[in-house]
Parts: structure tokens; sequence; C-alpha cells
């Protein structure tokens, strides 16, 4: 089941990053956006469906607020200036940061790795295997550079991972409940934070919230989609490095999208992943589902 919902999201997260990668909205008035629109979404289905979740529910919620709204404005910047092709296949390295961590949260889970080796190996070698096939590069400068730029946020990105497998912990059987309200909160928190922030930096209200922004931002309403169906992945999931492995298959999709977008007469100026490393990157991930289901 995990797997249906973490592919639906990498598929809703290559037309964000495409969109992302192309919108005209600056990257300090994006993450305002990103916040404030999701949060307007989702907010008034809270009052329709009042849920007392514990007070860790809301604390993880606290954290990711602060996390993501780093996070995305590195990435958002990322996207403009290396290409979502290019991020996005540097971001699989997470998945075994957060896989190594979330061994150490839940102890459990390592002794039933230790009681199916066989199995567990096969797990090991196809999250490397989808993590090897994604971040090789035809232009290698590009990719360098690329790498330093986004490596220091994977380890806040493995984090967050992990916090949504830990949030939907605590939802007590209202899954779709309990995903409406952390992208709600997650959302004031977001938008609130860098409000301030563009302030600070001299921004006038004016030039925050007006007509012509939020246009630009609409795009943004795929990321409600992305983070529901992220947040059903992670309740089914025994490992959120799982879902995470098979999320970044988003750049196939990415790669599918400028291929149909050249066939248009639109030409991307970032570099595409070798066909065999598609292949390999398909055939990890079947492997991976196949093994923990």
């Amino acid at each position: 089941m995990w797997f249906v919902f973490a592919l639906i999201t990498s598929l809703v997260n290559a037309f964000y990053f495409i969109c992302s990668q192309f919108s005209k909205l600056k990257a300090d008035l994006f993450i305002v956006y990103r916040g404030f629109i999701a949060a307007l979404v989702t907010t008034p289905l809270i009052f329709v469906f009042p849920i007392n979740f514990p007070w860790e529910f809301y604390g993880v919620i606290l954290f990711q607020g602060f996390a993501i709204s780093y996070m995305d404005y590195c990435y958002f910047k990322a996207f403009h200036k290396y290409g979502a092709e290019n991020v996005n296949a540097i971001k699989p390295l997470s998945v075994i940061i957060t896989f190594s961590l979330w061994l150490l949260i839940d102890p459990n889970i390592v002794q039933v790795y230790l009681q199916t080796p066989y199995r567990s190996l096969l797990i090991v070698l196809s999250i490397i295997a989808i993590i090897f096939s994604v971040i090789k590069y035809q232009n290698k400068p590009i990719g360098l550079r690329c790498l330093k730029y986004v490596f220091p946020i994977l380890f806040i990105s493995s984090l967050t991972d992990i916090s949504n497998k830990i949030i939907m912990n605590y939802a007590n059987n209202h899954i779709i409940i309990a995903s409406i309200y952390r992208v709600a909160l997650t959302g004031w928190i977001i938008g609130i934070i860098n409000t301030l922030g563009c302030i600070k930096k001299g921004y006038a209200i004016k030039e925050v919230f007006n007509t012509e922004n939020f246009n630009k931002s609409l795009f943004i309403v795929l990321l409600i989609l992305s983070m529901i169906s992220l947040n059903l992945a992670m309740y089914y999931t025994p490992n959120p490095a799982y879902c995470s492995a098979i999320i970044y298959m988003s750049v196939i999709w990415i790669m599918v999208i400028n291929q149909i977008r050249f066939i248009y007469g639109y030409k991307s100026i970032h570099q595409q992943i070798e066909r065999k490393w598609i292949f390999s990157l398909l055939f990890a991930a079947i492997v991976l589902v196949l093994v923990t289901n």
C-alpha cells in the first residue's frame, strides 16, 4: 500500500518541481506563499473534522515548520540555479541517511532485518542502487557544483522525512485528518516565519502580498496533493527511507515531461540521466517494492 502513495507523490512532485523551476516568483516570496496557500486551502477542514491529537503530534509539526522553511528556500534557489533534474538527482542521497537514522529511532526493525538477512540485504542493495542510479550524471562539473550546494540540506531533509513518519504514527487511524492537520499547521508556521523574514530583508507588505504574486504561486496547490499522498505513504511504510527512495523517482517523471515539452518545441537547458541508469533505477525500485511487501 505504501508504494502506491509514494509513486503518486513522485509524479505530483515532478510537476511541482518543473513549475518551481520556471516560476517567476522570487525565492523569498515563494516560501511565504508555499506556506499560506497550503494553510488556507486545508485549514477549513480542521474545523470540519476537529480531533484532539497528543501534544507530541504538534511538537513534531512545529519542528517541521522551521525545518521546511529553511529547506524549501534552499531547494527553490537550487532549482533555478542548477535545474530540477540536477537537484533531484542529488536529493536521493538523503535516503541512506534516513534509513540509518530510523534504525536508531526504531530498534525493533533491526531485529526484523536480522531475522531475514537475505531479504534485508536485497532492501539495502536496492536502496543503494536507486541512489547510485539517480546521481549518475552526463555533465559531471555541473553535478559537482550542485552537490556541494545541496549536500548540507540532505540531513535536514532526512529529519523531515522521519518526522513525517512520526507524525503519522500519532494519527490513531485518522490518517486523512492527521495529514490535513499537518499540511495546515506547517503551512501557517512556514508562512508566518518567512513573512517575518521578508519584512526583515526590507520587503514592504504590498510587495509580499499582491495579486501578481498570488497568481504566480498557484502551482503550490500541487504541493498540497504531494504532502497528503506522502503522509499516507509514511503511515503505511515500516521505514520512511522506503518511501523516500520511491518518491525520488520523480527525476524520471521530470525527464519524461521535458521530453514531451521538447516534442512541442520547448527545450531544457539542464542535463538528463543516461538511459541505462533509468533502467537501473526502475529495476531497483521494483525489487524494493517486492521485498518490502
